[in-house]
Parts: structure tokens; sequence; C-alpha cells
């Protein structure tokens, strides 16, 4: 039993390991969110998967306080991630998860339709 649990830690970390090395390729657009976690995306760019936005209104005092917060606010169709460090929200807009093809404006109201 205790090399299962090895394995599994060790299939764990290298998973991890993976996805950490692959986000660093990833390009963010602009986008703002305010204190009641309201997110406004860049519009005078098309949709794209990947937002990053200026985390300081929230205060947050660690890094598991901000995931906590960050995961009362997500759902299946955006993802919030906190990167404490840099002081950002990470956000994932899952538009193949969508009912069809929807443009920035329609996923700027949803967006605001979600934070009220």
């Amino acid at each position: 039993m205790n090399n299962l649990k090895k394995i599994f830690l060790v299939l764990t970390l290298g998973v991890a390991s993976f996805s950490f090395s692959q986000s660093s390729d990833v390009e963010y657009a602009s986008a703002t969110i305010n204190e009641s976690y309201c997110i406004e995306l860049d519009s005078s760019i098309d949709l794209k998967e990947f937002y990053s936005a200026d985390a300081s209104v929230f205060g947050w005092t660690s890094a598991v306080d901000a995931r906590k917060h960050c995961g009362y606010h997500s759902n299946n169709l955006v993802t919030l991630t906190p990167d404490f460090d840099n002081g950002l929200v990470l956000i994932q807009i899952h538009a193949d998860r969508a009912a069809a093809a929807y443009d920035v404006t329609w996923w700027n109201e949803y967006l605001q339709s979600i934070c009220k």
C-alpha cells in the first residue's frame, strides 16, 4: 500500500510540473476585475481563452486565501486562478463549453450577470 501511495505522488507531481511548464507559453489578454469579482474582458480584441487582471483590489492575505476566493467564483464556463506572487487573477474562458460560439460582447454580458 505504501508503494502505491509513492507511485501516485510521483505521477501527481509529474502531471503538475508538466501542466505548469505548458502554462508558461500562454499569452494573456487584458481584463479587469473588481472587489465583487465582476470581470470585464478587453472588448477591443476578439475573444481569447486566457486573460489576466490586476488583483490588488482583493487584499488577499495568502496564496491559500486567494485560491479559496477564486474557487468560489469559478464555474463551468470561467476559471479564476490567482497568481498571488504577481498580484494577478488569471482568467480562463471555456468557450468550448458554451451553447454556441459567442463573441466577447456576449461573454462580457455573461460575466456581469454572474457577479451580481
